[in-house]
Formats: C-alpha cells, sequence, structure tokens
C-alpha cells in the first residue's frame, strides 16, 4: 500500500495523509514523504511533476547510484532478501529534495518498512530535520544487510556441516554454487549502497543536513565492514569446498590403492594358472602326483610374500 506522511520538524508534528492530501500539506509548508510500492507506482510521473523535479521522466536503474541535480537528489538503494535459499533484490528509487522524500519500489522492501515504523517511533524524539529521513534509511539498510550477512553465514555453517556427510551427493555442489552466485550478488548490493552513502555523507549538497552527514559515513564505514564478511563467507565457502574435493580425491585414491592391491597379488597367480591351463601335450607337472598342491602351496607363498614386501613399504 502506499504512503504519505507529513512532518512539521519544528513543532515534532506527523500526521498521516491520503495520496490526494500531499499537495495541500506541501503548503502548509510540511515536509512530505511518498512512498509509493506495487501497482501505485503508475502515479511517480504526478508527484515528480508536483515536487517540482526538472527531469519529469527520471528514472534510476539499478546501476546508477547516485544523481544530484538542482532540485532534488536521486539515488537508489537495494533491499535484499534470501528466500528460499535464493537472493532476491528490491530496487528503491529515492527522489529527496528540500521539502519532500519520494521512494518509489515495485516490491516490497524492508528498510523502507522499517523506516516507515521508526519514523511514527523516534520522529517526535529525535528528529530536528529531514536528514532524519536520511539516517533511518540508512540505519535500518544496514539492518537489512547485516540480518542477511548473519543468515548467509548460517547457511555456510550448514553447507560445511553437509560437505562433511558421507550421506551427501552431488547435489551438494548445485547448493554450494547457488550460495556462491548469490553471495557475490550481494557483494555487488552492499559495494553499490556503500558508495551512494558515502556520496550522500560527503557531497555538498542544500538537500542534505551538514549534521546529518557523519552519521551517514559511519553507515557506510559499516556496509564496508559488511563487505569484508562477506567476502569471508564467500572464502570459508570456496575453501570449504577445495577441503572436501581434497577427501573424495583422497578417498578415491585408497579405494584405487586397494584395487591395485588386489590385481597385483592376483597378476603373478593368474599367470601360474595360464601357464598349466594351455593345451600343450607335453607337461611333465600335469602328471606329478602332488601337483595341484604344489600349485597352491606356490600360489599362497607368492600372494604372501607380495603382501609381506608391500607393507613393507607401506604401501598397504
Amino acid at each position: 500500500m502506499p504512503t504519505a506522511i507529513a512532518f512539521d520538524f519544528e513543532n515534532r508534528i506527523d500526521r498521516n495523509i491520503e495520496l490526494d492530501e500531499v499537495a495541500a500539506a506541501l503548503k502548509d509548508g510540511a515536509f512530505c514523504w511518498v512512498n509509493l510500492t506495487g501497482e501505485y507506482i503508475q502515479r511517480k510521473k504526478e508527484f515528480i511533476h508536483l515536487f517540482g523535479v526538472a527531469d519529469e521522466d527520471a528514472d534510476i536503474p539499478g546501476t546508477i547510484r547516485f544523481v544530484s541535480q538542482k532540485d532534488c537528489i536521486q539515488f537508489t538503494l537495494v533491499d535484499s532478501q534470501m528466500i528460499d535459499g535464493r537472493f532476491h533484490r528490491s530496487p528503491v528509487a529515492i527522489y529527496f529534495g528540500q521539502h519532500f522524500m519520494l521512494s518509489v519500489h515495485e516490491k516490497p522492501a524492508e528498510f523502507i518498512s522499517g523506516t516507515l515504523k521508526s519514523c511514527r517511533e523516534n520522529f517526535r524524539n529525535i528528529a530536528l530535520s529531514p536528514g532524519f529521513l536520511l539516517f533511518e534509511l540508512a540505519d535500518h539498510l544496514t539492518q537489512n544487510y547485516t540480518g542477511l550477512v548473519q543468515e548467509l553465514a548460517t547457511k555456510t555453517q550448514e553447507i560445511e556441516s553437509e560437505l562433511f556427510n558421507e550421506d551427501n551427493d552431488d547435489r551438494i555442489f548445485t547448493i554450494v554454487a547457488g550460495v556462491i552466485r548469490s553471495i557475490l550478488e550481494f557483494y555487488k548490493v552492499i559495494v553499490s549502497s556503500r558508495e551512494v552513502l558515502h556520496d550522500l555523507a560527503t557531497r555538498l549538497s542544500p538537500f542534505i543536513p551538514e549534521t546529518t552527514q557523519p552519521y551517514l559515513e559511519k553507515k557506510a564505514a559499516l556496509l564496508d565492514r559488511l563487505s569484508v564478511d562477506v567476502t569471508t563467507e564467500r572464502e570459508i565457502l570456496s575453501e570449504s569446498l577445495h577441503l572436501y574435493m581434497g577427501i573424495v580425491t583422497h578417498r578415491t585414491n585408497a579405494l584405487l590403492t586397494r584395487l591395485t592391491v588386489v590385481g597385483t597379488l592376483f597378476l603373478p597367480l593368474t599367470f601360474i594358472a595360464g601357464v598349466y591351463g594351455m593345451n600343450f601335450k607335453v607337461m611333465p607337472e600335469l602328471d606329478w602326483k602332488y601337483g595341484y598342491l604344489t600349485f597352491w602351496i606356490v600360489a599362497a607363498t607368492t600372494a604372501l610374500g607380495l603382501t609381506a614386501y608391500m607393507q613393507r613399504k607401506k604401501w598397504l
């Protein structure tokens, strides 16, 4: 559902209003935040025109991080979630001006919902300027990312346990590949959002209160640390996969060693059996009374001798 809130920072008053009441609230000197989502994003141009943004067709794809215009600043923040083991992202385009903030997103965004909730809880206690909204956006965005990093860490631990479970099968490789891909996508999102917050904290703009910028820079530094944590999780997962492959290779080599030993033991026995399986008429050993017993004595001696030799060489 769309949301519209009118803020009076001087008197510490906020109230929910209808979308059609935004124009009147602006005339009364209120700062208005309009949040459009779902099917209501079609009304974006209407509010861009109402807020006096010069480029009515302005849009912010996910690749553009920060745009400064004379009427407002425009930037994109990305809400991220893990749903059924897959990474999902929801870009939120934000227009921030002297007397308005417009957020537009097609899908639900957790950090927007958190900001709306905290505005109602904290506005009367700590809000001094519209910079309060920028800080709340950054704060809930970093909370969203921190929770997702913890979720990825838990997923990594589960995969590590599954990797060293003897009952796993080849599906584990598909799972690992999917998680690594999600981590890489999430890393790009963190880096992009970090750059946006850094620009908000360092750019000289009439729309960004100087008192808010140090707090935004702290949130940008937090995102920098989260990007390191995400990289670490990817490295842990990669190293675990390499260790698993090493274990599988070791098990395969051990199996091949056993098969080689068996083949080596039977090779001379096969030779002896092959010699006396030939069809020559003159083979004196075939007429021996103890020929059969002699064969088994030679075969057993050969097998035991080879086994002792391999054990001494530590091949077994």
